[in-house]
């Protein structure tokens, strides 16, 4: 079975409060988008234990903190009837960008056990599960447009914003990382900003820039005062909107046309040797 786990990016990401069992509640919208990994699972007859193999943007973490690992022994403590399995995983998606990889593949690595095994769990049993492995998984097991509150785990299906379709999504990944536990650390609280973003997301996306706020650019900001003017040159270059998606430091402009096909202010020099991801948005 091959899988295409794919990225998300947030509009808006708003820190409300922090809660007594240490994680905060939040306010965002998340979306899914098209940039992908690609992980394959099948049983493996003839072995006497799982194997993994992690190609591509994966880094030299070792295999017991890779949350498809995580995600087959969570599996495995509630379903001794799983066989041997065999995962290969192609890392696309950049790490420390705020995209969500990881956590789709962990998602994804849950939904494909799951039919690959017939093990008959519900979409709120794999969410719920999902929920143990990390904030952002849950939305991966349906993959839809999600007002996302609580730490993460309580999903709100939205219509994606009409403002947006037809729109261009471009993406960009500076070789700069911060990660997520540490942006946590230094994050300022905006408890007044509670139940606010979904009104915000219907004006034009014109005012989305003086209106929808990701909390987590502060902090980056401070510490890497270039992301600045990576999110000015986008903005340069045409961007209706720019921002910061997760705790980053991927950067994201939603664009009227293609911003790589503009020849009047070409934007590509900016981006070179940079990972870069541009789509159109449709209707999900």
């Amino acid at each position: 079975m091959i899988l295409h786990p794919h990225a998300k990016i947030n509009l808006g990401l708003r820190i409300l409060y922090r809660r007594p069992d240490g994680y905060h509640d939040i306010e965002s919208c998340m979306l899914p988008i098209g940039w992908a990994d690609q992980l394959a699972v099948e049983i493996a007859a003839e072995a006497t234990e799982d194997s993994y193999e992690i190609a591509g943007l994966a880094g030299e973490l070792p295999i017991e903190r890779n949350l498809v690992y995580k995600a087959v022994q969570l599996l495995r403590a509630q379903h001794s009837e799983i066989p041997p399995l065999q995962l290969k995983l192609e890392k696309i998606i950049p790490t420390e960008a705020g995209l969500g990889g990881g956590s789709a593949d962990a998602a994804y690595t849950l939904l494909a056990i799951n039919e690959l095994c017939h093990l008959d769990l519900s979409t709120a049993q794999l969410e719920a599960m999902a929920g143990e492995l990390g904030s952002d998984c849950p939305f991966f097991i349906q993959s839809r447009p999600v007002l996302v509150t609580g730490r993460g785990e309580r999903l709100t299906p939205l219509t994606m914003p009409s403002t947006l379709l037809g729109k261009w999504l471009l993406i960009v990944k500076p070789p700069i990382g911060m990660s997520t536990a540490e942006a946590y650390r230094q994050v300022t609280r905006h408890p007044e900003a509670e139940g606010k973003l979904t009104a915000l997301l219907e004006q034009p996306i014109g005012q989305w820039r003086e209106l929808i706020v990701n909390d987590f650019e502060s902090v980056v900001f401070a510490h890497y005062p270039e992301l600045v003017a990576l999110r000015d040159t986008l903005y340069r270059h045409g961007a209706l909107y720019a921002a910061m998606s997760g705790s980053g430091t991927a950067f994201y402009g939603i664009f009227d046309d293609n911003p790589l096909l503009d020849d009047t202010a070409p934007l590509v020099p900016h981006l070179t040797g940079l990972p870069v991801w541009v789509e159109r948005l449709a209707l999900v």
